[in-house]
C-alpha cells in the first residue's frame, strides 16, 4: 500500500524552472536521478549542515532562520514557496464565500508574511520551485 503523502514526492522540470513537492526529505532529494547534480551537491555540501538530511524541505522552511546559510543559498537560488490557505469574499450580495488561494512567494516573503500561517495551520505548503538559470549561475 502506498503513502498517502507520495503524490507530494515529486520532481518536475520545464525550461526555466525544477519544481519539488513538499514530502520529499533531502536525503530522497539527493538520490533521485531527475534532480540535476550541482542541486544535489548544494544540498550535500550546504544546506545538510544547517539540517540533517533526514529533514523534509518543508519542515527546515518552517524553522529557517535569516542568519542560516541555507537561507541565503535558497535566496540565490530564487526558491519560490508554493502555499493555499482559505479566504473569505464577500460578494456584493452580501453573502460570504470561501475559496482557496494559491500563492507563490519568495522565501523571504514567505518567512516574514506566510510561515506563521503555516505553523498555525491556516495555509499549506503545496510546493517548491528553484530557478534553472540561478543554479547555473551559483559557484560550488
Amino acid at each position: 500500500m502506498a503513502d498517502r503523502y507520495d503524490d507530494f514526492k515529486y520532481v518536475i522540470q520545464d525550461t526555466n524552472v525544477i519544481y519539488f513537492g513538499r514530502e520529499l526529505t533531502y536525503n530522497e532529494l539527493i538520490e533521485r536521478e531527475d534532480v540535476p547534480f550541482k542541486l544535489k551537491m548544494i544540498i550535500n555540501s550546504h544546506i545538510t549542515k544547517d539540517i540533517p538530511q533526514e529533514a523534509k524541505v518543508a519542515e527546515h522552511m518552517l524553522s529557517i532562520s535569516p542568519n542560516d546559510f541555507s537561507y541565503r543559498i535558497y535566496e540565490q537560488l530564487k526558491m519560490t514557496v508554493r502555499i493555499s490557505f482559505l479566504q473569505s469574499k464577500k460578494n456584493i450580495f452580501g453573502k460570504t464565500r470561501t475559496k482557496n488561494v494559491h500563492k507563490a512567494c519568495p522565501v523571504r516573503q514567505f518567512c516574514n508574511n506566510y510561515r506563521t500561517d503555516v505553523i498555525e495551520g491556516r495555509a499549506q505548503i503545496e510546493e517548491f520551485s528553484i530557478s534553472k538559470l540561478a543554479l547555473m549561475m551559483i559557484s560550488i
